[in-house]
């Protein structure tokens, strides 16, 4: 290498030293300063990117409103379910109990509240009762007076009259019998006598002669202790009826003249209040019976099951999530107040889902709200304007909102 060359190659390497060295004294010793700013033209377009998620338009996360053990679950995590569906229920045994007790009561208090309004027809009925129960009294008082002086016959005993007109007639069948033997006797040698009238008129004299002997005689001797024992139990028995008619002309005269007066106002106002309360009884029961089983306010899909069958819940504990997957929204976070000048709700905004190879919806805000009480961060709620099934609900989303 010739010295000329040499000369060269020294000379180049002290100028790139030189250069190093003024570069980091002017590096050193001169401050920092920020990138410079892009400014927009005034009238540019600004995009502000807000990250999210998809959530359905509505949400209800159901609980009991009562206590109690859940029986069944009728669903399953991703089930669709209809409006009005049934998802869990309670155990209802005491329930039902409870409401066939308040039905009956109810039913009792009705039936006293009408026995209170009888129509006129009941008062109809009640005339013909009253009528019915004074025609029993005097049967009654009529029966005992025949037998009370049917034992006062029989305690006297037979009058000298009496005995004298048995006498005659025991002594008038006698002679009707005497004149009946002297006509058969007539005939009795002739064939066949004892078929003749003369042996029947015998016969029914003869009989006729005999009971009139016996009544005679027993007239004679007077009543048995047996008879007027008979004769007193007659008595008795007609005096109980007695007793009885005349209760039941009482019941009947009272029933009648309160019907005819119409029922008591206090006790009116009082049956209708008892009425009331039962119903309003029943109705708490029924209400609660109702409560026991969890229905879909609304169509939707199971998100979340957080009890299980068996377990004991408190009124409010979360036993299901349901959300509507038919309309979805997003709701995005990050909006900070410097942003709310450029953000508002109303703003029509783009939604896009990386997920789904950046599918890109249009959006509207619905709603900003706090995002908690302690920092000052917004929640922005975006309904999408144009729905795609193959939008699912908890993908993530992003918002652009574009403001000018």
């Amino acid at each position: 290498m010739t010295a000329k060359r040499v000369a060269f190659l020294s000379a180049l390497t002290l100028l790139i030293l030189l250069s190093l060295g003024a570069y980091s004294f002017y590096t050193y010793r001169t401050p920092s300063r920020e990138p410079p700013q892009t400014v927009l033209p005034e009238g540019a377009p600004r995009v502000i990117k807000f990250e999210g998620k998809a959530m359905p338009l509505r949400e209800a996360k159901l609980s009991f409103p009562i206590s109690g053990r859940i029986s069944r679950i009728y669903v399953r995590e991703g089930d669709r379910v209809e409006e009005g569906e049934e998802l869990a229920s309670l155990d209802d045994s005491l329930l039902r109990i409870e409401l066939a007790m308040a039905e009956a009561e109810l039913e009792g208090a009705r039936l006293e509240l009408e026995l209170l309004k009888l129509s006129s027809e009941e008062l109809t009925l009640a005339e013909a009762e009253l009528k019915e129960a004074r025609a029993l009294v005097e049967e009654a008082k009529a029966e005992l007076a025949a037998v009370q002086a049917e034992l006062r016959i029989l305690e006297a005993g037979p009058s000298e009259e009496e005995l004298r007109i048995a006498k005659a007639e025991m002594d008038r069948a006698e002679a009707v019998m005497r004149q009946a033997q002297a006509e058969y006797d007539k005939v009795a040698w002739a064939p066949g006598a004892s078929a003749s009238p003369q042996a029947v008129a015998l016969e029914q004299a003869t009989l006729n002669y005999e009971l009139a002997r016996a009544r005679y005689e027993a007239l004679l001797k007077g009543p048995s202790e047996d008879q007027k024992e008979a004769a007193s139990s007659r008595v008795q028995a007609a005096y109980a009826r007695l007793r009885a008619a005349e209760a039941r002309l009482s019941g009947a005269q009272a029933r009648y003249q309160s019907l005819k007066q119409g029922p008591d106002p206090k006790e009116l106002a009082l049956a209708e209040t008892k009425v009331k309360i039962a119903q309003l009884r029943a109705e708490a029961a029924r209400v609660r019976l109702e409560q026991a089983t969890l229905k879909a306010p609304f169509s939707g899909i199971v998100w979340s099951i957080w009890k299980n069958e068996g377990e004991t819940v408190a009124p409010g504990d979360l036993v299901i999530t349901l959300g509507d997957s038919s309309r979805i929204m997003v709701v995005a976070t990050g909006l900070t107040q410097e942003n709310l000048r450029w953000v508002r709700e109303g703003q029509e905004v783009t939604v896009m889902f990386p997920a789904l190879s950046n599918l890109t919806l249009p959006g509207r805000i619905e709603r900003i709200v706090p995002a908690s009480s302690a920092e000052a961060w917004y929640n922005i709620y975006v309904e999408i304007l144009s729905q795609a099934p193959q939008v699912r609900w908890g993908m993530r989303a992003n918002v652009m909102v574009t403001t000018w």
